[in-house]
């Protein structure tokens, strides 16, 4: 066990497209919550070497215990201090990790509609200029086991039940605070002041709602428009080229019906037990 007054004693464990960080960006405007350099450091991913999974995407991961510290250096003056990484809960090996590195860390998970949630996962990667198949094509590839980096299975990022019971077995039920994506879209206000409250932090605090992160209002991303972009400043494509191309290029794609159909069936008894597990009425993610 880690114990120190420079250690997190909170952290966001997903799900990934949840909200978690637009969660994490509100939580670190509190005065009494220290505001990390690293969101997302993904450190639990290779503490100990313990479920070590190098398909997780490595931008900025943090894998050493000397450099995770760092990311900490001066939170000893606030209440309050974490980090939020959405792979802790799409590996189950991170529970044990974040037990031997803190038994008494207080854990928050914000639950999406498993169906919403991979096509939205589907739409930033595409936003990023890293995904160029069909969203069918890449529940195909899937089901079919083709090798793929975690990040982009898209259907078992949506299987929280498993690992939402392994941290329950190892962490007290006053530690672990799961919410829903729909908590935060009902009553964002009434969300935070109840994780602050569960972080031991005024309530009182108000941040700047009004400002969004990391959504998918916009996909720029095709191979075509990202050509135009880097030749942007000789040609203003976007004054020349006739509306349709343009509407092809900016429009954000939609889920097919027979995709939605395929998750959710793909989804249901999963749902059907988290529902009973979280004491939650979740039948609405089936319709």
């Amino acid at each position: 066990m880690i114990n120190d007054s420079i250690s997190p004693n909170f952290l966001i464990i997903g799900a990934n497209k949840g909200g978690t960080t637009s969660l994490f960006q509100y939580l670190i405007e509190h005065p009494e919550i220290f505001k990390t350099t690293v969101k997302e450091p993904m450190f639990f991913n290779h503490y100990n070497k313990q479920g070590a999974d190098e398909k997780f995407r490595t931008v900025r991961v943090i894998k050493s215990l000397e450099s995770y510290k760092k990311l900490f250096k001066g939170s000893e003056n606030f209440k309050a201090a974490g980090e939020s990484s959405t792979s802790y809960l799409a590996n189950p090996n991170c529970a044990a990790n974040i037990y031997d590195f803190n038994p008494e860390m207080k854990l928050i998970a914000i639950l999406r509609n498993p169906v919403e949630r991979a096509f939205s996962n589907y739409l930033m990667y595409v936003r990023w200029g890293e995904e160029t198949r069909t969203f069918t094509q890449a529940l195909q590839d899937e089901l079919n086991g083709k090798d793929l980096p975690q990040g982009k299975q898209y259907i078992y990022l949506g299987r929280y039940l498993k690992s939402l019971q392994i941290y329950k077995a190892l962490f007290k039920d006053k530690q672990l605070k799961i919410f829903l994506n729909e908590d935060m879209r009902s009553n964002l206000l009434k969300t935070y002041q109840d994780i602050c409250c569960f972080l031991d932090v005024s309530a009182d605090f108000e941040p700047n709602f009004k400002k969004k992160y990391n959504t998918n209002a916009s996909v720029e991303i095709r191979p075509f428009h990202k050509f135009l972009k880097k030749t942007n400043k000789i040609i203003p494509y976007t004054n020349v080229i006739p509306s349709f191309i343009k509407n092809y290029i900016f429009s954000k794609p939609k889920m097919k019906k027979k995709d939605k159909m395929l998750l959710q069936s793909l989804y249901k008894d999963e749902i059907e037990k988290l529902s009973i597990f979280l004491d939650r009425d979740l039948s609405n993610w089936l319709k």
